[in-house]
């Protein structure tokens, strides 16, 4: 090639080169660096993993620019405080400390999830139910069961008030068409459980008020403002009593599995320990 060819084609790699190296989006080992501090890097990549974990609801621009001015900031506020605060014998301790934990938090998670399989039966939970029962006291009285509001002047009051008072299957289907008819609110919550808390706003009752005629009556009836309310409780639990096993049932099967898991590490380590002193790798003195 002629030397003057030679030379411009030198030329033109170079300036292209150039051009790349000057485009407004620094890029390094193939990623696009979107920030850096003091030669610490922020990319692409990693900001619109949590972009994704958003949504779809969350303004994109908005949420890099304050992401990045967040993450910038953080890094400048760590490098203030390692410059004052000199590291000693005993953050090396907390951090040495830190990561043998969240090793061993990982594998015994690995080794749980590689040889157990734990299966809680229905009958594991309402044994461990009825043992514990004292554990599960309710935070907030609840009920099962229905409220009617129908107008003052609605024809077959007296019905009605039979109807809830005696709820066969029959009664109820009877309660269903008279509700699609003459009712201004009907709620059936008879398979359900409602906080008390919640039915009350529905009624001109306060939760207090409502509780005590429950307490004495299964089905109440009152008048207010040209309507007539009727709340049955078909099952009523009062704040500080024992959860039925339904409402609990999951967290009892997590804690019996969690109890599963604890016993299974726990074992794991006893037989490591066994093995390990009788290949001479333990030695206990003070036996």
């Amino acid at each position: 090639m002629p030397v003057g060819r030679l030379m411009r084609y030198s030329f033109t790699l170079l300036v292209l080169l150039f051009l790349i190296a000057c485009q407004n989006e620094v890029v390094r080992e193939k990623r696009v660096v979107l920030a850096e501090v003091d030669s610490v890097c922020l990319y692409e990549d990693e900001v619109h993993l949590m972009l994704a974990a958003r949504g779809n609801d969350v303004d994109s621009a908005t949420f890099v620019k304050e992401y990045i001015d967040r993450w910038a900031t953080e890094e400048l506020f760590y490098k203030k405080a390692a410059q004052n605060i000199v590291s000693t014998e005993e953050i090396e301790s907390m951090v040495e400390n830190y990561r043998k934990n969240l090793i061993l938090s990982i594998y015994q998670e690995r080794l749980v999830n590689q040889q157990l399989k734990p299966s809680i039966s229905v009958a594991d939970v309402e044994r461990f139910y009825d043992s514990n029962k004292m554990l599960f006291d309710a935070d907030e009285s609840m009920l099962k069961g229905l409220l009617l509001v129908i107008p003052a002047k609605a024809p077959k009051i007296n019905k009605v008030r039979a109807w809830c008072l005696n709820r066969t299957p029959e009664n109820m289907e009877e309660i269903e068409h008279y509700s699609a008819e003459y009712a201004l609110k009907y709620e059936y919550f008879m398979e359900e459980w409602r906080l008390l808390a919640e039915v009350a706003k529905l009624t001109p009752l306060t939760e207090y008020q409502l509780l005590e005629r429950l307490s004495r009556k299964s089905t109440i009836e009152f008048k207010d403002d040209g309507k007539i309310y009727f709340v049955c409780a078909d099952t009523l639990i009062r704040k500080g009593d024992s959860m039925p096993v339904e409402l609990v049932a999951g967290e009892v099967n997590e804690l019996l599995i969690n109890s599963k898991k604890a016993s299974f590490i726990k074992e794991k380590k006893k037989a490591l320990l066994d093995e390990a002193i009788k290949e001479g790798r333990v030695i206990i003195y003070n036996e």
